[in-house]
């Protein structure tokens, strides 16, 4: 009868030691990391349910088909090593959609970047924003922290004047290295309404405006990206027209932000939400940055279609 694999189950950890005595020629088979955490997982909860070493090994290479050794386990549920390696969040397999997640995703799409950074330790990966508005960049780490269940990084100001937060995860950055992969991204946006509404916020926050007249545009290089947010859109009954060009490559212009002139490296497009649409912006997406969440109620309280609280 043929033996289920040998498990080394965590290759960057204390596991590695005992992979010296394996020659070149034949190495252990290492699962990949997500299988690793199943198993984990899956040990920790046999293990509160009362069975032995023994009993867990047993169990484990029935529904795993893996021969995890006692030491290992002993390992693991004495807490001195695991799969995870530091990384929270290990893999985009076990990142589970949520409205944090989704509103994450949308601020990456416009002002938030992903980086991948060489140091002496080699390369590290992060995700950072940086803005104006205080309360945008706070809601920003707010969720980062949540979705990776961490403490809340610092909010920070730079020598621009500009808030900012930098966070390490490599998996939010393989998510969200740009050009933003839609067909990536897909199943976290669209996993609900309430999470298309909060990619859209994200979104809007980081790239949208309105007037005091109550028009409301969306910009970005990303023509794909912008054709993809109209669907989701009209998704939660808003109207938008566009893509249109709003800037050449090449083209000098004034940003407010920073009050100093830029040349537009790519071309950029706009979509414009219809003013009748308004309303459902409202209900459905709004935005996290209060002078644009008050422009949009003043329009609507004129146009009687919000009342006064």
């Amino acid at each position: 009868m043929s033996r289920a694999p040998s498990f080394s189950p965590d290759p960057e950890g204390e596991e590695v030691k005992n992979m010296n005595n394996i020659t070149k020629t034949k190495r252990k088979e290492i699962p990949p990391r997500e299988i690793r955490i199943k198993v984990y997982n899956k040990v920790i909860e046999l293990h509160r349910k009362g069975l032995t070493y023994n009993e867990i090994k047993d169990e484990i290479e029935q529904e795993y088909g893996i021969r995890l050794p006692i030491s290992t386990i002993g390992g693991w549920l004495r807490g001195e090593h695991n799969p995870y390696n530091g990384r929270y969040i290990p893999s985009l397999e076990l990142l589970e959609p949520s409205e944090d997640l989704a509103y994450i995703i949308g601020v990456v799409c416009g002002d938030g970047h992903a980086e991948v950074k060489k140091g002496n330790k080699g390369r590290r990966h992060f995700i950072f924003l940086a803005a104006k508005d205080k309360e945008f960049v706070e809601e920003f780490a707010i969720r980062v922290a949540r979705v990776l269940n961490r403490p809340r990084p610092n909010v920070r100001v730079n020598s621009r004047g500009l808030y900012y937060v930098q966070v390490e995860s490599k998996t939010l950055c393989e998510l969200l290295k740009k050009p933003i992969d839609i067909e990536k991204i897909r199943k976290f946006v669209e996993h609900c309404e309430k999470c298309m509404g909060m990619f859209l916020r994200g979104f809007f926050d980081s790239e949208g405006c309105i007037s005091k007249e109550g028009y409301i545009t969306l910009s970005n290089t990303d023509y794909e990206l912008l054709t993809y947010v109209q669907r989701l859109l009209k998704r939660l009954g808003i109207e938008a027209t566009g893509p249109r060009p709003k800037r050449r490559q090449g083209t000098v212009f004034h940003d407010p932000r920073t009050e100093k002139q830029y040349s537009t490296n790519k071309d950029v497009y706009e979509i414009y939400i219809r003013t009748s649409s308004n309303i459902n912006f409202h209900r459905h997406i709004g935005f996290t940055i209060r002078r644009k969440q008050m422009r949009l109620e003043e329009y609507l309280r004129r146009r009687e279609l919000l009342q006064e609280n």
